[in-house]
């Protein structure tokens, strides 16, 4: 495919060692926002399986709406006290 490029020797060792919880949270982070270096996503593509990337997701979704209920009710409730 075009645009692919060869995966670098220390990319490899870098998959073998797995993932991270601070770098799952930090790519559906920049995921959620779309913000992100092309090498920087490579790179965490390489060390996160799909799964990671799905349950972090799921996850990072549910705390952004709990968060967000949670705002718009101290909003409300300052509102009308």
């Amino acid at each position: 495919m075009p645009g692919n490029r060869p995966v670098k020797e220390n990319e490899r060792q870098a998959a073998a060692k797995g993932a991270t919880l601070g770098s799952m949270v930090l790519t559906v982070f920049f995921a959620f926002f779309g913000v992100r270096k092309r090498d920087a996503h490579e790179a965490q593509t390489v060390r996160l399986s799909p799964v990671q990337i799905i349950v972090a997701g799921i996850v990072g979704a549910a705390v952004f709406v709990v968060s967000l209920v949670l705002l718009a009710k101290f909003v409300v409730g300052r509102a009308m006290g």
